[in-house]
């Protein structure tokens, strides 16, 4: 199933650049492939009414804990009913989050199995690399024609698979941390290089800060005791969480962040008195021409996590992301394995320190990196229930007794 997600993520992306051509591809102004179009469009249907029946047929056999997933549902389930405040029936593509988060916690993905998703993302970016050397007009932004005023190394900005390199720094940068769960450490150094080589050709910013984070807390993780550890990484959370409200709410400098701090004051004039309900799910797409000619071609989201889920669904809907975030980091905290904690918390403040310049979950749709993004962080919010439901039914099965919940004391005790 996270093979299957994944490959539904980045589908549409795939054809793009075998069937486009690059070079005369122009951001927000070069229409999509037909057959990408098309895909995206079965997928809003397939997808969700597959990820329903998977689950149902799931929960006929085994029992999924409801809290794991509530958490997971919450974000899509909010924004979808947001739409009444707006006088407007919720579209079925809103629903997809909803959807996809159920399946995942109905087969219960654990932090374990994410090593997929590094051997994945590895894949893409090699593949890249390679062909940034023998076919780079498939790879590069528009075919690498004006695009070094960007540039950290001189060369072209490597885009990959996706129509930007920003996108494709963003999918290297979240993959990143599934590959410190790699037990051999050849390949998991292997896969590190890898994905750090195709992130600094694609000079991304943004991508290289969340990359930075993530190297930084798994060094960390290494070098401090746990106690110190966790000290550190709680106060990392909540820098990030500062930082992304921060940046945008008070910013006032139009070429700031390489004019996102234009994009940020136009989003916050627009948003207006509208905090708790936002503007609408679909008010970018809606009001694109407007943000075209106001701002740029890549004004189609406010550049900045909060900012974007403010827009679009208000206090509210950023209420529920907000608790499928926390629930995740919390989990990643109080993980047993040491491995896996550092990854879990590498992952999520990594997440949000992309979040405050870019907006890496995307509510509306499926995007190209919905994948990497819902995969480890509903593997992360949902595992404490999981397991106590997981273990709840061992000890039940091994003793033949009726099953009897573990205390909080308990529980602590057992992961010790």
């Amino acid at each position: 199933m996270v093979i299957v997600v994944w490959i539904y993520s980045i589908a549409s992306p795939i054809v793009e650049t075998l069937l486009s051509d690059r070079r005369h591809y122009m951001e927000g102004k070069t229409t999509t492939v037909p057959l990408a179009e098309a895909l995206n469009d079965l997928g809003a249907v397939v997808v969700p009414a597959v990820a329903i029946a998977a689950t149902f047929f799931v929960m006929l056999y085994w029992r999924v804990p409801g809290p794991s997933v509530m958490i997971a549902v919450l974000p899509g389930i909010v924004l979808a009913a947001n739409e009444f405040a707006h006088g407007r029936p919720p579209t079925l593509g809103l629903l997809l989050t909803s959807a996809v988060g159920a399946l995942l916690v109905s087969v219960r993905v654990k932090m374990s199995e994410l090593t997929i998703l590094a051997y994945l993302g590895a894949a893409v970016a090699g593949a890249s690399l390679l062909a940034f050397f023998f076919e780079p007009s498939k790879v590069l932004v528009s075919g690498g024609i004006g695009t070094f005023d960007k540039s950290l190394t001189g060369a072209p900005l490597l885009a990959g698979i996706f129509s930007h390199s920003n996108t494709f720094g963003m999918f290297l940068a979240l993959s990143l941390p599934c590959a410190f769960l790699v037990r051999r450490w050849f390949v998991r150094l292997l896969l590190v290089a890898v994905l750090c080589a195709a992130l600094v050709l694609s000079s991304s910013r943004t991508a290289l800060a969340g990359a930075a984070a993530v190297l930084a807390v798994m060094i960390l993780a290494r070098l401090l005791p746990r106690p110190a550890f966790l000290s550190v990484a709680v106060a990392g959370f909540i820098a990030s969480i500062v930082a992304l409200f921060w940046l945008p709410l008070t910013e006032t400098d139009p070429e700031a962040y390489t004019f996102r701090g234009a994009i940020w004051i136009f989003d916050r004039e627009q948003l207006g008195g509208h905090w708790m309900f936002g503007l609408g799910a679909h008010w970018f797409a809606d009001n694109y021409a407007l943000l075209r000619d106001a701002l740029s071609s890549a004004a189609s989201h406010a550049h900045n996590l909060a900012l974007t889920t403010l827009v679009q669904g208000g206090a509210v809907v950023l209420a529920a992301v907000g608790a499928l975030v926390v629930a995740g980091f919390v989990s990643a905290l109080r993980h047993p394995s040491a491995r896996e904690r550092a990854v879990g918390i590498a992952f999520v403040i990594g997440l949000l320190v992309i979040g405050a310049t870019e907006t890496p979950i995307s509510l509306v749709g499926w995007s190209p990196l919905s994948a990497s993004v819902m995969i480890p962080l509903v593997a992360l919010a949902g595992r404490p229930w999981i397991e106590r439901e997981e273990e709840m039914f061992a000890r039940a099965t091994a003793n033949d007794a009726p099953v009897v919940p573990l205390t909080r004391a308990a529980l602590r005790q057992r992961t010790r």
